[in-house]
């Protein structure tokens, strides 16, 4: 076992292994909060040692979450590589879609789909690509005023700059119901990808599901592969027109019309989720 940490509860798992929820026993250790602890047999950690190196590289960025770093442990005869994070009790932002009832008021949904902007571009900038975005790796942070911070997380699916990796039509990464038309019928692995996967996180969030997610997978398959089809029809009704037009910069089947991370920071729907932000922090600040 470890001799800095005790696991308590497991959280859930993954490809990688299982998460657990963990506290500090003895110093030295990086952080006198709860962690959250992925691990995994140390001969089948690749995944979660290349998150640690990402997130490292990611560290200065505050709308990703952060890493205190790893160490091994001996469980059950076996050597095991744990991955440290901060721990996130509110949850991730599909917990918190499903306590909503399925729909996030659109001037929330601004404020959040800004910080998940800001964190994408710190990705982008250092020349990453995260691969598998949707609210399940999104996680909810909240202070002691009760504000709410995401802050983007699971990197083991994350495209490295200046590492060669294969990858094929038949060895596509991340969710399909998230991936766009290109990752997922060529593999390409490029910086909009992760632009389409926004705009389908925007869409749950406003909607609960995504409009394509009911149909039967050879359809689904034909529409996103084949189709020349815009999503146009399929955007939220009940969405303001800047709100569309988001999604409509995002969801674009031509990866070289998509917007950029940095673009759509600058897009009138995010701009408000800046403003709405401020008067939040403003609010609280004033009752406190």
């Amino acid at each position: 076992m470890s001799r800095n940490l005790r696991k308590l509860i497991q959280l859930g798992r993954g490809s990688y292994g299982a998460v657990h929820l963990a506290v500090p026993i003895s110093p030295p250790f990086y952080t006198k909060a709860c962690a959250a602890v992925k691990s995994s047999m140390l001969e089948h950690s690749s995944a979660l040692q290349k998150e640690d190196r990402v997130l490292q590289c990611l560290s200065s960025c505050p709308e990703i979450v952060h890493c205190y770093g790893n160490e091994l442990s001996f469980e059950n005869g076996r050597r095991v590589y744990n991955l440290l994070l901060e721990y996130a009790s509110g949850g991730s932002l599909f917990d918190m879609i499903q306590s909503y009832g399925g729909s996030i008021p659109e001037q929330k949904v601004k404020i959040y789909t800004r910080m998940v902007l800001k964190g994408l571009c710190c990705i982008h900038q250092k020349g990453y690509v995260h691969c598998d975005r949707k609210p399940e790796n999104i996680l909810v942070f909240v202070n002691d005023h009760g504000i709410k911070q995401l802050k983007i997380a699971d990197f083991g699916l994350t495209k490295e700059p200046g590492r060669e990796e294969e990858t094929n039509r038949f060895r596509f990464r991340g969710t399909p119901l998230y991936m766009s038309p290109e990752s997922f019928v060529f593999g390409e692995v490029e910086a909009r990808l992760d632009i389409w996967s926004l705009g389908c996180i925007v869409m749950m969030m406003i909607c609960g599901k995504l409009p394509w997610s009911g149909l039967k997978r050879d359809s689904f398959v034909r529409w996103l592969a084949l189709s020349n089809e815009e999503p146009e029809l399929y955007l939220p009704q009940n969405m303001s027109e800047n709100g569309k037009d988001f999604l409509r910069k995002c969801l674009l089947r031509d990866p070289r019309k998509r917007w950029t991370a940095k673009m759509l920071l600058n897009h009138p729907f995010a701009v408000e989720g800046r403003i709405l932000s401020l008067l939040e922090q403003m609010r609280c600040s004033n009752n406190f």
